[in-house]
């Protein structure tokens, strides 16, 4: 009964869209934002009324790009992030895209991306694959900037990657009930890009990669014997990690011995012209920054990027709005919904939603006033 349950899942999902990867859902709203009230959410097409009146997105700048991101992460878990951008060529679309956006929000707005056409591809995967999956973290934002809507999905999938020993294999994920795969073509635009998680590299692949980052653009067609398989291993290996630290153990007994040789040197007692103890030549002349000159500040592009956002928040009173961290770090959207979730996972930070925006603070200091709290008090999130 649980195959056939299965079975008749995909049918539905299959029938779910014009876009290419019809399997899945794995799609943007489709091909236009529409107000016409016969519209069908099989289709996949968001419908809103603005006015009474019915706006068709029409032509070629009604058409959507969308992008589907996968970080893959060490715990095995993969990080989505689907984005959707519409090109709105006036203000009654723009006006027409705003309603959307509130609806797809709020859950309610019909079309993709719906985060329950990942959830019953997770349930099937796992019952493929004998893994415990889940869909987590959920998250729906949306923006409008100048004349570009967008709307994201974020999540994470559970028990993405299979391990194989100290190998993390991307591919059974993709198995459908019939031995094909789920994942069958993108169209002309739509992209996919697989991230590596931090100390893993690419060993293998059966599709291009660069920098550990496959991207494969549209228009693209997988052949049933040309599903996507990626392995990854661990950046360096037993052997090289203890050599490595025997290494910096070494230099760093090395450099401490050289410094107290060179301490003991200046320390050490001058001689005057009569042969004295000269005590003037040990004076070291202090050295105070010049009037007017700035201190020194932190490079914080040399830092990872969680402790990036952890020192901005401590430069800031402890606080920022979500946009704010987008500006100064110069990242994407995506980028920073995805590392915030994941900090927030983690007990780094904390997240207020306050109308269409994220208040993000550390732990402990009140994201309304920016006060300082104690330990037991609620944590807001």
């Amino acid at each position: 009964m649980r195959s056939v349950a299965l079975s008749v899942v995909f049918i539905v999902l299959l029938s779910l869209g014009t876009s290419p990867i019809v399997a899945t859902g794995m799609v943007g709203p489709s091909e236009s934002l529409s107000t016409s009230s016969d519209t069908s959410a099989a289709e996949g097409v968001p419908a809103i009324e603005t006015g009474g009146a019915t706006t068709q997105l029409s032509g070629e700048q009604s058409t959507p790009s969308t992008t589907f991101t996968i970080n893959l992460q060490a715990d095995r878990s993969a990080n989505w992030v689907v984005t959707v951008e519409y090109q709105l060529t006036n203000e009654t679309e723009r006006e027409a895209f705003r309603e959307i956006a509130t609806e797809f929000e709020d859950g309610t707005a019909t079309g993709s991306p719906d985060i329950s056409l990942y959830e019953n591809i997770a349930g099937i995967s796992s019952e493929q694959t004998g893994r415990d999956m889940e869909i987590r973290s959920v998250e729906r934002s949306s923006s409008l900037r100048g004349d570009v809507g967008t709307l994201e999905l974020s999540f994470q999938w559970t028990e993405f990657l299979y391990e194989d020993g100290e190998r993390l294999v991307f591919n059974d994920t993709l198995s459908t009930p019939d031995g094909n795969s789920w994942l069958t073509s993108l169209s002309e635009n739509q992209e996919l890009r697989i991230t590596t998680p931090r100390g893993y590299a690419i060993t293998s692949a059966n599709v291009g990669f660069s920098d550990n980052t496959v991207v494969i653009a549209g228009p693209h067609t997988f052949d049933y014997e040309d599903h996507i398989q990626i392995i990854l291993e661990p950046s360096f290996g037993p052997s090289w990690g203890l050599l490595g630290a025997a290494v910096v153990i070494g230099m760093g007994i090395i450099g401490g011995a050289l410094l107290l040789r060179r301490r003991e040197v200046d320390e050490s007692p001058g001689m005057d012209a009569n042969g004295g103890v000269d005590t003037a030549s040990n004076e070291q002349p202090a050295t105070e920054p010049e009037p007017g000159e700035p201190e020194p500040t932190e490079d914080l592009s040399l830092l990872a990027d969680d402790e990036r956002v952890l020192r901005l928040l401590e430069r800031n009173g402890g606080r920022m709005r979500q946009a704010d961290i987008v500006s100064e770090t110069k990242w994407s959207d995506a980028k920073v919904s995805q590392l915030l979730s994941s900090m927030s996972d983690d007990g780094q930070i904390t997240k207020l939603r306050i109308g269409r925006e994220n208040l993000i603070s550390l732990p402990g200091v009140d994201a309304l006033d920016g006060s300082t709290v104690e330990d037991d008090d609620t944590e807001r999130r």
